[in-house]
């Protein structure tokens, strides 16, 4: 995934007691330590496998991929991702020392990711919930002092521990925290626990009747936060304080710094992070609170930043900008060694219009607002300098910039697109989207091997429509535009484009367009869809713009007969041949519909009455390749969540006749894969599930694998 500036012109062993002055250390050994040699993973560019072949009634897999939850990179080419195997029960640890370009898996062992931290390219640590599933199951600390080709473990630390940092190769501290293991708890009192000696042995420093966060400074100093929670009583929530505090003797002492009073309704789940640079000490604070949110933001969602070393702070400004209600849904934040920093923010997907994920970076001239993502949140940040920044986002996908925000690119898993796909040839085809960018361009000239992103458009792309491999069109909706839809034309087969004019219908939603290489083309505006979904379907009235001039200009034509029936969202349009040069062009639709006595089916269109076509054609998805000739597909889940059968049927005689098959399709666990399929003719056609393509010759009848 590459992401540029939407300004563009053209895209977490039984626990051991922590008492006053009680020290937490390692056992001699254990079975889960990966021994000396690490295990490979295939880099994103590995080769393919070989060719396999997939007829009627098999069963066909996507290829799982792993769920990564947390990162750390202390030097720019060179970082850890904590994450759990998509099959679950295990946890993994990642490592590069390329910029992302090649991995390998370091360990892996039973137990869930909870948090990663990294001193130096040769010293981190993991936390890792042991493998034991009886209550007093505590948390393993995997330590590497040799950049991971050995993990040892370090410690068993409390159940309550979910999170470590260390600020150099022998000082650590570790967060207790109840209320972060049991969400039903209403009293929370936190502690925090420090090490010396590289996460062998810790010690309790500091108790709070709530939650207690803390960070350290490689030269030794410590900063806390102490949070007192809100009160309930009768007329609601009482005050919410935090008071700062800092140590210079390992934590055996402690002094006050400054206090907030009334920051907002906390709760004991309030999770805080602290940053300090090395000029001004502590200068960074986040707070989140999530029982504060609803379903336009939250309360307590707030990043704060203090100039003279914690005893007064100041809000950041982190102004979305846009012209709606909705708040930010939560804060994501990380310091950079060389004083700059960076923040995420994002909006509610279920209640707000896109971008849901809102970017910023703090340099010499204070907080700058970077391109947002639209459709994907940032979950996990890792900053190294002003221009390099490493982020995982709520799709699981890892991406790097190393421009300052402007470029993103993805680095895990392979980009493959989750849009729309439009087959050009057996061999080529364009995209919309990847896992992380809605507004991603995609190209493969290799069947389907391995796709790129050759072009970012602003906003989300909608429709790909190409009518050769050099030549076709692209829609986007961006809401905060002046004009929300837009048309985009290439001649270079996608890698470049230039705006070709606005898309009519105002905020309605757009089906389309379909164009011809003589540039007659139709859409749909639809109304109550989506525009950012693309098939999210809509109800009447819906109505038919055409254009004879590649889309500079649209003329606004009738509505379809609808009645009482409803688009269920799959739509597909086609020209008939031969018309006359200069006259009106003719177009044939197909429709998915959901009809008034509740029954989903495929409808078909020559402009006039909807025509519905049997009741055994399966009515999820459409695409027309002609007048006469098309195909219809739909997927069901029989059982297993993880396994779906993909059921289609083709026609080459305007419905007379049809050939159906189904496919069963493993789905990877966790995967929010859809299949995506377009046919080239009645005979040849693309599938992209997850990560794998597939082709076929024969009218989907049997499939292989590319």
């Amino acid at each position: 995934m590459v992401r540029r500036s939407r300004y563009a012109p053209v895209w977490a062993v039984a626990a051991c007691a922590v008492l006053a002055g009680a020290i937490c250390s390692a056992p001699a050994a254990s079975a889960r330590v990966q021994g000396p040699q690490p295990m490979s993973a295939p880099s994103p560019a590995a080769a393919p496998s070989p060719a396999a072949a997939a007829s009627p009634g098999t069963t066909i897999s996507a290829g799982p991929a792993p769920v990564f939850t947390a990162l750390a990179f202390p030097a720019p080419a060179t970082g850890w991702l904590l994450g759990q195997a998509a099959s679950g029960g295990r946890a993994e640890i990642w490592h590069t020392d390329t910029a992302g370009s090649t991995w390998q898996v370091q360990w892996e062992g039973a137990g869930s990711p909870l948090s990663i931290s990294a001193a130096d390219p040769a010293h981190a640590w993991a936390l890792i919930t042991c493998p034991g599933r009886e209550p007093s199951c505590g948390r393993e600390l995997l330590a590497t002092a040799d950049g991971g080709r050995h993990w040892r473990l370090s410690a068993t630390l409390p159940q309550a521990v979910n999170q470590v940092e260390f600020a150099s190769d022998r000082l650590g501290v570790a967060i207790v925290d109840r209320c972060l293991v049991n969400l039903g708890l209403t009293r929370c009192p936190g502690q925090v626990l420090v090490s010396h000696d590289g996460g062998t042995g810790w010690t309790p420093v500091l108790s709070g009747a709530g939650p207690v966060f803390a960070t350290a400074s490689a030269a030794g100093q410590l900063w806390a936060a102490e949070t007192f929670p809100s009160i309930w009583g009768k007329n609601g929530p009482g005050a919410s304080d935090v008071r700062f505090l800092t140590s210079t003797d390992g934590g055996r002492s402690w002094h006050g710094l400054g206090q907030l009073a009334n920051l907002g309704p906390l709760t004991p789940e309030v999770k805080v992070s602290l940053a300090a640079t090395a000029s001004s000490g502590l200068t960074w604070a986040s707070f989140f609170d999530p029982l504060s949110c609803a379903m336009h933001g939250c309360a307590v969602a707030e990043l704060l930043r203090s100039a003279n070393g914690g005893r007064s702070w100041s809000p950041a400004s982190l102004a979305g900008g846009y012209p709606d209600e909705c708040g930010s849904d939560g804060i994501v934040f990380s310091a950079a060694p060389d004083g700059s920093a960076w923040a995420a923010t994002g909006r509610n997907g279920a209640a707000c219009a896109p971008p849901f994920g809102l970017l910023y970076r703090y340099g010499a001239s204070g907080w700058h607002q970077l391109p947002p993502w639209q459709l994907a949140q940032v979950s996990s940040l890792a900053g190294v300098s002003q221009d390099v920044a490493y982020a995982i986002s709520d799709t699981g996908v890892l991406s790097r910039t190393e421009d300052g925000g402007t470029v993103w690119r993805q680095l895990l898993p392979a980009p493959v697109p989750t849009g729309l796909i439009d087959a050009v040839t057996a061999t080529t085809a364009l995209a919309a989207r990847d896992l992380a960018d809605a507004g991603a361009i995609m190209r493969s000239d290799n069947g389907g091997r391995s796709w790129r992103q050759i072009a970012d458009l602003p906003g989300v792309v909608t429709q790909v429509d190409f009518w050769s491999a050099s030549d076709g069109v692209a829609a986007t909706y961006q809401p905060d535009a002046a004009s929300g839809w837009q048309l985009w034309a290439s001649s270079d087969g996608g890698s470049t484009w230039v705006p070709y004019g606005s898309l009519p219908g105002g905020s309605t939603d757009i089906d389309g367009p379909w164009m011809s290489a003589t540039g007659h083309g139709l859409l749909l505006t639809v109304s109550g869809g989506t525009p950012w979904a693309v098939g999210s379907g809509g109800v009447p009235p819906v109505r038919v713009w055409t254009t004879s001039n590649y889309g500079l200009n649209w003329d606004r034509g009738g509505l379809l007969p609808f009645g009482r029936d409803s688009l269920a969202g799959g739509t597909s349009f086609a020209p008939y041949p031969g018309s006359v040069p200069g006259g009106p062009v003719r177009w044939s639709g197909w429709l998915v519909i959901d009809t008034a006595s509740y029954a989903q089916r495929v409808a078909v269109t020559d402009g006039g009455p909807l025509s519905l076509l049997p009741a055994t054609v399966p009515a999820g998805a459409v695409q027309l390749i002609s007048p006469g000739t098309g195909v219809a597909w739909s997927l069901n889940y029989p059982g297993s969540p993880s396994v779906a059968v993909l059921s289609l049927a083709r026609t080459a005689d305007n419905g007379r006749s049809w050939l159906h098959s189904s496919i069963r399709l493993v789905i990877p666990a966790a995967s929010s894969a859809a299949p995506l399929l377009d046919f080239t003719d009645a005979n040849h056609g693309w599938l992209v599930l997850g990560n794998t393509t597939w082709h076929t010759a024969d009218g989907g009848r049997t499939w292989t694998r590319r």
